[in-house]
This record gives C-alpha cells, structure tokens and sequence, in this order.
C-alpha cells in the first residue's frame, strides 16, 4: 500500500502547491462478488455424472484514477489495487501478508494535451483494443501514441502501439526486423440522431526469433511464436443511436490474418509455411427507455473458418472479453472457445431481455433475460451443438454511489454429437456490491 499511498501523497501535495494552474482530481470505484456455481461443466465429452462440481468464491476489484491537470495539459493514472480472488494464493489471507506491494499496479500512466479546440495528442499507456461497442473488444493498455481532430464533420484521428520492441531488448538493429506494431485510423461522425464510427486497424506482428527458426529451432516454448510473421487487417464499422421510437448500436467487425512460418519443423509438420483466413461478427442491439421497464432485443454473430488458422484447424470470430452477451455461457464459460480466451467463438446468439423494471419501491429494479445460442463451427465437438440460458437480477441503490445487487443464472447445453453426453444443467447463485465516486 505504501505505493499507492505515495502517489496520492505526491499529487496532493502538487495540487495545493503554490502553483495555482495545478489542479487534482480523483476518482474511482470498488466492486466486490461472491459467485457459487452447482454443475460447473464447461467442456464437450466430459461426465454428466460427475459428484462434485458445485463450489463458490468471492472477488473484488478496486480501482483508482488520479489525474494532475496544468493549463491544457493533463498527467493521468489508474491505479487498480487487490484485484484479487479472496484467499487466492493466500494473497488476501490475513495469515500471509502481502510481499512488495503486489496487491497495487499502475495500469495506466499517460499525458493528453490539446493544443487548441482542434487537436489533442495523447501520449503513453492507455486503453486500447476497443472501438464502437464493447462486441469483440477486450480492453487491455497499449503503449500509443494517438492524435484526435475535431472537424466540421466530426473527430478524426490516428494511432501508433508498440506492443513488442524487440530491438530494444536485444540492443542490435536486427532486432527491429522483429517487433510488433498496430497502426489505426478512426473516425466519429453524426449522421441525424445516429453516430457513425468507422475504425481501420492494422496489426503487423514479426517474428521474435527469425534466424534461429530458419536454422530449425525445435525448441517448443519458442517455436509456436518465433517461427511466424503475421498481419491482421481489422476495418469496423459501428452504428448508435436512435431509430425512431427506439435506441440501438451495432457494429460490423471484419478480421482478415495472414501467417507465414519460418521454422522448417512447423513447416514439415503442416505442409506448408503460408495461411490466409478470415473471419466476421455482427451486432445489433435495440431497446426501448418506457416508464416502467427497458426492453430490448440482441442479436450477435460471430463466423468460423474451418480452414482457419495456422495449420488449417480452424478458427472463429471471437465475441471477446468485455461483451458478455451472457453470464454463465459467455462470460465464464466462454463456450467454444477452446484456446483460452474470454468470451464465446463461432457462436450466434438471440437474446431478449428487460432491464430496470420498476418495482414501486424507487431503490429497487429488477432485470431478466432470455438467451439462445447456435454453435457455427464445423468439424468439431461444437458442430450443431446448441445451448439456452435465462437469469433473473435485482439491484438496489443504498445511495447514489453504492448499488447492492443479486443475480441467478441458469444455462442448458445440448452438443448433439454420438458418444458426446451433454452436461448436466448449470446454475449460478451471485450477490455484488459496487462503489463509485
């Protein structure tokens, strides 16, 4: 804690200094959740009759933003503190204390300056990997360098993230072959009562090791990454707004990737050393604000490719991890997505949904929802496979900062695959607490 305690102690100290341009701001939020799950079965093949598959857990997260502003330019931080599983790795457990501040990192650390009522430059580590509407974004910090214009017909701008500097870290000039650069170009402009946001985003990702693949490097930790260059070309285009009688936003998300290996094993062991693929998401979401209650309607697609992929064992658009189009198949299970990620793949889902229904008790709302979900993939365990899912929420504002709400869920799963059983029905039980100032 003495970190964090350190910063604040700095900014504070800066802000009533006697330079009367220097200003403070803090703000922030806190968040704490306690799950359980009972038949927690995620994976095509395993038992049905499983015995013990029930468990629960608590999270919380804290997070901090500082911000020291001079004239038009402005220094700003988050500092994201315990973002920790209760008892994870005896971590939050009063027996064993916290080592060397472990509990507290800076996430973001970056200046915004605007030159006039035209430009803004930001500098440093920000949010990235989000356009439009959170489908298909995984908010995570970027190291850019980014440009924003205010025009006649709305903003513009461009971005550069350096991801990987590999010729920093090896100090030699052949290192610059291999580092990993984004590149974008984006625009918001209002077209009536709808915002139009297109985004035209480039990834090229170089190999970290060329010349050891090249010699027939078979080291397998290294290979999977070193051995390939690989460049993907990402155009979005989002939509939101109001139609009428009724809101909406939406977003059309193109992924076009391109590998080439450099590893002779890889290549023996494929066939080949070139791959193209491509895959596609649609979103459309529409609701209606009424007196008592939000409906609304969401549809999301996410396409597979079954030739996908380095090695051609395909691929699927992915919904990633700030979507969560559901609570259990989605958000935690991530269903069909066998690499790891977060958040489901190759996947259509239909979702209606009612949220801040009035209860006549003015602090309480409650919200529900019902969802379908067709697997699009093809060759696999997730072929034809199909899935539902509803849950019932209820929250209630203590005061205009603090919210305390409770939450079940309960999902179905039916793979339709000889040999495959489907798991047993899956229930979730959650109950949050959430701060804000």
């Amino acid at each position: 804690m003495k970190k964090v305690l350190c910063i604040i102690a700095l900014m504070l100290l800066v802000a009533g200094s006697a330079y009367a341009q220097v200003t403070f701001s803090l703000t922030g939020d806190y968040w704490a959740e306690g799950k359980y799950w009972f038949n927690y079965n995620a994976g095509p093949g395993e038992k049905a009759d499983y015995t013990d598959t029930s468990f629960g857990f608590y999270e919380q997260d804290i997070n901090l933003y500082p911000k020291i502003s001079v004239g038009n330019t402005s220094l700003n931080f988050k500092v994201a503190i315990t973002d920790v599983t209760w008892g994870d790795g005896g971590k939050a457990a009063l027996s064993e204390p916290l080592e060397e501040d472990d509990n507290i990192l800076i996430e973001r650390a970056f200046i915004t300056h605007k030159f006039n009522d035209v430009f803004t430059l930001d500098v440093g580590l920000m949010d990235g990997t989000q356009w439009g509407t959170t489908f298909a974004d995984d908010k995570q910090g970027r190291w850019r360098v980014k440009l924003t214009a205010r025009t006649p017909v709305g903003v513009v701008g461009g971005l550069f993230e350096k991801v990987t500097d590999i010729g920093y870290e090896t100090g030699d000039a052949a290192g610059e072959n291999r580092d990993t650069d984004h590149y974008g170009l984006f625009a918001i402009t209002k077209v009536g009562d709808v915002f139009v946001k297109p985004l035209l985003f480039y990834v090229d990702q170089r190999s970290r090791d060329k010349s050891a693949a090249k010699a027939g490097s078979t080291n397998p930790a290294e290979d999977a990454f070193a051995a390939n260059d690989t460049t993907m070309l990402n155009p979005v285009l989002a939509f939101d707004g109001d139609l009428g009688p009724v809101s909406f936003e939406s977003e059309f998300n193109y992924k076009k990737y391109r590998s080439e290996l450099y590893n002779p094993v890889l290549i023996g062991a494929l066939g080949d050393n070139k791959f193209d693929w491509s895959v596609w998401g649609v979103y459309l979401n529409f609701w209606k604000e009424l007196d008592a209650m939000t409906p609304g309607f969401l549809f999301a697609y996410g396409s597979w490719d079954d030739k996908g992929g380095v090695g051609e064992t395909g691929y699927g658009f992915c919904y990633e991890d700030d979507f969560d189009a559901t609570l259990i198949l989605d958000d935690e299970y991530a269903w069909g997505n066998t690499s790891g990620g977060d958040g489901m793949v190759g996947m259509t889902t239909l979702k209606l949904y009612v949220n801040d229904i009035k209860t006549g008790i003015d602090p309480l709302t409650l919200s529900g929802y019902a969802a379908y979900v067709i697997s699009n993939q093809e060759d696999n365990a997730y072929e034809d496979a199909t899935a539902w899912e509803v849950a019932l929420g209820a929250a209630y504002k203590i005061t205009d900062n603090l919210t305390y709400s409770v939450y079940g869920a309960y999902a179905d799963i039916d793979y339709d695959v000889t040999g495959i059983d489907d798991p047993d029905s899956v229930y979730l039980i959650a109950n949050a607490i959430e701060f804000r100032f």
